[in-house]
């Protein structure tokens, strides 16, 4: 299993969010990477664009967060 990373962030008064730093070191994420957006339920998903192709995997990316978020009691 790949390491997941558990952080925090907020969204500005102009709706950006900062990706935190160790999340955008383990991604090598830099400055004008495009990301896709994916919404489902009450989650978001980021990924690279330029790694996405076969590697587009939403529905289990949502399951592994959801069972993640279970294991860590997040749910209200």
């Amino acid at each position: 299993m790949t390491d997941i990373i558990f952080d925090t962030t907020k969204i500005s008064q102009r709706g950006q969010v900062v990706i935190p730093k160790e999340v955008r070191d383990k991604l090598d994420l830099k400055a004008g990477h495009r990301l896709i957006v994916i919404a489902a339920d009450d989650a978001i998903v980021l990924q690279r664009v330029e790694l996405a192709g076969d590697k587009l995997r939403t529905r289990e990316i949502m399951e592994r967060a959801r069972g993640l978020v279970e294991k860590l009691g997040l749910l209200r």
